[in-house]
C-alpha cells in the first residue's frame, strides 16, 4: 500500500495546529497553576475538549482511507 503525499498532508497540517494549540494550552496550564490554588477541573475540560474533536477527526481522517478500499 502506498501513501501518496496529497493524502498525508492535512494530516500534518492538522497535527501542526493541534500542536501550536497544546502549547498554548500548556502555557495556560502553567500560568493558571502559579496563581492561588483555586479549582482548575472546569478550566482543565474546556482546555481539552478542543484537543479530544481533533484527535476524533485525525481518527476518522486515517480510518476512510481505508475503508475506500
Amino acid at each position: 500500500m502506498s501513501i501518496h503525499i496529497n493524502e498525508v498532508l492535512p494530516l500534518l497540517e492538522t497535527i501542526s495546529r493541534q500542536q501550536r494549540d497544546i502549547s498554548t494550552r500548556l502555557a495556560t496550564l502553567i500560568k493558571i497553576f502559579r496563581q492561588e490554588p483555586e479549582p482548575v477541573e472546569p478550566t482543565l475540560r474546556s482546555m481539552l475538549k478542543p484537543l479530544r474533536e481533533g484527535m476524533d477527526e485525525m481518527r476518522e481522517a486515517l480510518v476512510r482511507p481505508n475503508s475506500s478500499s
